[in-house]
């Protein structure tokens, strides 16, 4: 009973942490960005495979498809942040970190989200099933909560070439919703990093089986 008491007074805090002074009510939008220890291409002054690459837009579930940042309470209970929002909707703003990051891996001759004058080889596909803080396991810090899916196909056949799919948790030094989006973005792109490794070995492997 102490323990579940202490986790509700522990949720109280980081909720009005998030939530600021009831008397000024000040909102605050945080931002998904990219880390530089990622910018590194794979191979410098050219591309490492003669194809084009189409991100399609990124999906995210309906229960995080909005501003609000997600806290979840239980297995199937959240709340919103009323005053704490995303900057930019996740699926509005990770398409382009996609393509950017694509980009810079110099994976590809050309990576965007449409082409007009040329037909793409592959397309990307993303879906993030859950964006959100989250209790520890202990029930008394919080984590971030990252659930997320990329897929490779051919854009011809529509084969699934690639499905890399990861559940992260980084847990928070304090309840900051700075650490969180923080926490998030190191999250996403350490996973956007590890497919973008499977794509430049399975086509690897595909190049040398022709």
């Amino acid at each position: 009973m102490r323990q579940k008491l202490l986790f509700i007074l522990l949720i109280t805090v980081f909720l009005m942490a998030g939530c600021g002074s009831q008397k000024t009510v000040i909102r605050k939008y945080y931002t998904l960005e990219q880390p530089d220890t990622v910018r590194t291409p794979f191979v410098k002054d050219t591309i490492l495979f003669n194809a084009r690459c189409e991100v399609e837009d990124v999906v995210v579930y309906p229960a995080y498809a909005t501003r609000k940042i997600v806290f979840r309470d239980d297995s199937h209970q959240i709340r919103y942040f009323e005053e704490h929002e995303w900057a930019v909707q996740p699926k509005d703003i990770l398409t382009p970190i996609i393509i950017d990051f694509m980009t810079s891996k110099n994976l590809f001759l050309k990576v965007s989200d449409r082409f007009w004058k040329h037909t793409p080889q592959y397309r990307i596909q993303t879906t993030i099933y859950r964006i959100e803080v989250a209790p520890a396991e202990n029930k008394k810090k919080f984590t971030a909560h990252l659930e997320v899916r990329f897929e490779l196909t051919n854009a011809q056949s529509e084969e699934t070439i690639i499905s890399h799919f990861a559940n992260r948790q980084s847990q928070l030094e304090k309840g900051d919703l700075n650490l969180m989006a923080a926490s998030i973005s190191d999250l996403f792109y350490e996973e956007l990093n590890n497919f973008s490794l499977k794509i430049k070995d399975k086509l690897s492997n595909r190049e040398a089986g022709d």
